[in-house]
């Protein structure tokens, strides 16, 4: 299903829930076309190293959060790993500010509409993980402050 530009008001962050060292963007994709989802679920899939996979166009739907109709209104980015066991990488929280700055400019997305899975209304799962999320929230919180210089 195609995804406009204009459609896309909300960046939505994941968890794999897997261990960050035991995950590769090549076993989530081959795990999520096994599920019948035709591409790796996000549009940005970030590894415990940093490193930025490209996942599914921007141009076509997501298939990471269907709570809300999310997947046809937002992007969604994937980290490797389990944010209720294990922090995120030095090198994964740099890459994600990097990847939700260049998005957020990119398609004019308001602050509060940058989302961890578990915030999106009606979501009933722990997604991103508590480490993660709590991470976006001082995120949020920062590009406030910035707004407000």
């Amino acid at each position: 299903m195609k995804l406009k530009r204009e459609d896309v008001k909300y960046l939505i962050i994941h968890q794999t829930a897997t261990l960050k060292d035991q995950t590769t963007f090549e076993k989530i994709k081959k795990l999520h076309l096994r599920q019948g989802m035709g591409n790796i679920a996000y549009h940005y899939f970030i590894e415990a190293n940093g490193r930025v996979r490209k996942g599914r166009n921007e141009t076509t739907a997501g298939t990471h959060t269907k709570a809300s109709g999310m997947n046809l209104k937002s992007l969604g980015i994937g980290l490797a790993g389990n944010f209720n066991l294990e922090e995120p990488t030095n090198s994964q929280l740099e890459s994600l500010e990097k990847t939700l700055r260049y998005l957020i400019k990119k398609y004019n997305i308001e602050i509060d509409n940058i989302l961890g899975h578990r915030e999106v209304w009606n979501s009933a799962t722990e997604c991103p993980g508590d480490s993660l999320n709590e991470w976006l929230v001082d995120f949020r919180e920062k590009l406030k402050k910035e707004k407000n210089l």
